[in-house]
């Protein structure tokens, strides 16, 4: 069977996803709110809509891959969203870091209307997403996950099932703290590298070498721009960056399981400050 795949969302995860479920040869649908990626996504052979219940009417399985639980709901929810219009049978499964509550309550839903749901964090970047090489988190059953890894296998190449619906979730949730962390120790180490005359090419190879490696660090001189950029000072009211975000979320998750997280606060405090030091200069 060839899978009709339907993609919510085209930012910088969904947009290369859909353009190499295109070049594996499935069926695309595709819905965004900005009219540039889906006109892109036309010209490379996908289907365009003009609402995720649209999408929906067209799909026999649904990847979400919006920013937050807000717009997850509207998708899902709303009154253009994918209740509206979705076949029994249809595998929805969402991209999303939400928490465990708020994806148990859509796969709810939607075993009402006879469909299947699969958690489905992801990890790995933008750069990831257009070599096929992301890492998928999932939830659900293993039999849902057997008739998604068709679909999956063509932009993801380590799919892990974690539990059933919501465990991505937290898998993803104590990945992104665990990566958080990561992140501001190695903009913190490189500041007191520089600031002690050692250049910052020559302590990544140190580190690269030594046990202070890790997987922020194999891919920083590509994605610390962007790791950068969203620990910068921020207006009041502005909103955050995924990656303070997710860390937010992680620490209200650790608060009602009743797991205490000292780095995890501290990291929080800092970004949230905008003080984060340090790359490959002694301030950012």
């Amino acid at each position: 069977m060839t899978f009709s795949v339907g993609v919510i969302g085209l930012g910088i995860i969904g947009k290369p996803i859909a353009e190499r479920l295109v070049k594996a040869g499935f069926r695309v649908a595709v819905y965004d709110v900005r009219d540039e990626p889906v006109a892109e996504l036309k010209g490379a052979g996908a289907t365009a809509c003009a609402s995720s219940a649209e999408v929906a009417s067209r799909s026999d399985f649904i990847i979400s891959l919006v920013l937050d639980r807000a717009q997850t709901e509207d998708v899902v929810f709303g009154a253009n969203g994918i209740v509206q219009t979705i076949k029994p049978g249809t595998l929805f499964a969402t991209g999303s870091t939400l928490g465990p509550a708020p994806v148990q309550r859509i796969a709810t839903a939607l075993v009402a209307k006879g469909c299947a749901t699969l958690d489905m964090p992801i990890t790995g970047g933008y750069l990831a997403a257009y070599e096929g090489k992301l890492v998928l988190m999932i939830g659900g059953a293993q039999d849902t996950l057997e008739r998604a890894l068709p679909v999956f296998r063509a932009f993801a190449n380590n799919i892990i099932r974690v539990g059933d619906i919501g465990a991505g979730q937290v898998a993803k949730l104590a990945h992104q703290l665990v990566m958080s962390v990561s992140v501001m120790a190695l903009l913190e180490g490189l500041s007191l590298g520089a600031a002690g005359g050692v250049e910052p090419a020559m302590l990544k190879q140190v580190l690269r070498n030594g046990l202070a490696n890790s997987g922020v660090l194999q891919v920083w001189d590509g994605l610390g721009p962007r790791y950068k950029s969203m620990l910068k000072p921020a207006p009041p009211g502005a909103a955050l960056p995924n990656l303070r975000k997710d860390l937010h979320s992680a620490l209200e998750l650790a608060h009602e399981l009743g797991v205490v997280s000292y780095l995890g606060t501290q990291a929080s405090l800092i970004a949230d400050a905008g003080v984060a030091t340090g790359h490959d200069n002694p301030l950012l």
